[in-house]
């Protein structure tokens, strides 16, 4: 079960960032999105690099088999931790769900327009960074008093408070349009994608220390 969730948690760390590089790249190399480093200058945003044909045809395979990585990770992590409660799963399941949905009606129709491009990544976010809080708090307290790996516990839960309050202060920012700074959403996204991310490479060590 180890072996699976080490495996898990470096798939859900390096797959979507791969995936989204990759398919920044291509949107530019076929015209669709500007030419910048979004991280800084946020000319962009992530749904928009893996929404148009043919980028999307490598963008949402890739992102459903992410989706699938999370299922096994987070099932493994938590029989392997011991950290499994009712809320905590309902939690997880939403995020999944929300994921796949998003993907799945990347571009599609009205239907991705009208609600998954404005509500429903913001879903998937909330849930995933809840989660990610409940998993590491109660992670962390229940190994305390064991010196063994404490520290990638200690970056984890620190992480993912971080994320959780940052994500409540930065939340009006990403509701309300800003006219003076046109960029500010995309380089929020990005940045905060990339620390999401991060958590898994943090489980990742402890699992292998």
């Amino acid at each position: 079960m180890r072996n699976k969730c080490i495996i898990a948690a470096f798939i859900c760390f390096f797959l979507p960032i791969f995936t989204v590089i990759i398919s920044y790249l291509l949107s530019i190399h076929f015209g669709l999105v500007s030419k910048c480093i979004p991280n800084l200058e946020g000319c962009t945003s992530i749904s928009r690099v893996g929404r148009y044909p043919p980028v999307n045809y490598f963008f949402k395979p890739m992102m459903l088999i992410y989706s699938l990585s999370l299922f096994f990770y987070w099932y493994n992590f938590l029989k392997l931790t011991k950290t499994e409660t009712s809320f905590i799963k309902i939690m997880i399941f939403f995020s999944i769900i929300s994921l796949i949905l998003y993907v799945l009606f990347l571009g599609e129709s009205k239907v991705y327009a009208s609600f998954f491009r404005r509500v429903g990544i913001y879903i998937y976010i909330f849930f995933t960074v809840l989660s990610q809080y409940l998993v590491s708090k109660k992670n962390f307290l229940n190994n305390q008093n064991k010196n063994l790996k404490k520290s990638f516990l200690k970056y984890k839960y620190i992480l993912s408070l971080s994320l959780l309050i940052g994500g409540i202060i930065l939340l009006p920012i990403l509701i309300i349009k800003i006219d003076s700074l046109p960029g500010i959403k995309n380089i929020i996204s990005w940045n905060y994608f990339l620390l999401i991310q991060t958590y898994f490479l943090l489980s990742y060590l402890y699992l292998r220390n």
